[in-house]
């Protein structure tokens, strides 16, 4: 058994012992199955996406610590093995500097690839079409046997689909061929990192 699937392991045992002795088996067991199956056909090791979700959490922390940007922003972060894709709108240019100072102080990330833009927040129907877009998109990527969709993250932002993942350039390629003939999709960035 290779060690990160073992310490996945044990903490599944871990947490369902704690599910068992607070009286939330099926709950407890319910999630963390949820949780061990998403995070073991993840390309990532354990350790890695952990230490994504954290930068997500620390770089959103920080971007809301610059004050007055929230007000007049709509901005998400998205970390995928080290690399940061930032998405959403600000209301001014000048933003970006300070937008800037806070990923470039971030030493866990490798790369980054700031895509804000200026402009009106999204809409409510706006956002919604983004979700049709993913879920339409994510289906497409599931069911095609030339990719493999656990390595990849889709992230939608105003019809602009970004796709972020551990690939090969023909899975890559194929990726952004299914992407751009989904409807209401207005462009594909790849944000892939290619391997071999």
């Amino acid at each position: 058994m290779r060690r990160s699937n073992r310490h996945m392991l044990m903490g599944v045992i871990a947490l369902s012992c704690v599910g068992l002795t607070t009286g939330c088996t099926a709950i407890a067991l319910g999630t963390v199955a949820t949780i061990g199956a998403t995070a073991s056909q993840d390309p990532r090791s354990i350790g890695t996406q952990i230490d994504d979700t954290n930068a997500v959490a620390r770089i959103s922390l920080r971007l809301s610590e610059i004050e007055g940007l929230s007000d007049v922003s709509d901005i998400e972060v998205d970390v995928f093995n080290r690399q940061l894709l930032l998405t959403g709108t600000i209301d001014d240019e000048s933003w970006q500097p300070k937008i800037n100072a806070v990923l470039a102080a971030d030493p866990y990330l490798r790369k980054t690839h700031n895509q804000v833009r200026v402009g009106l927040r999204l809409s409510t129907s706006m956002q919604a079409k983004d979700i049709l877009i993913a879920n339409a998109l994510r289906a497409k990527l599931l069911v095609n046997d030339e990719i493999e969709s656990n390595r990849i993250n889709v992230v939608v932002n105003g019809g602009d689909v970004f796709l972020m993942g551990l690939l090969d350039n023909q899975q890559a390629t194929r990726a952004v061929e299914i992407a751009r003939n989904i409807n209401n999709v207005k462009s594909v960035v790849r944000v892939f990192e290619i391997i071999q």
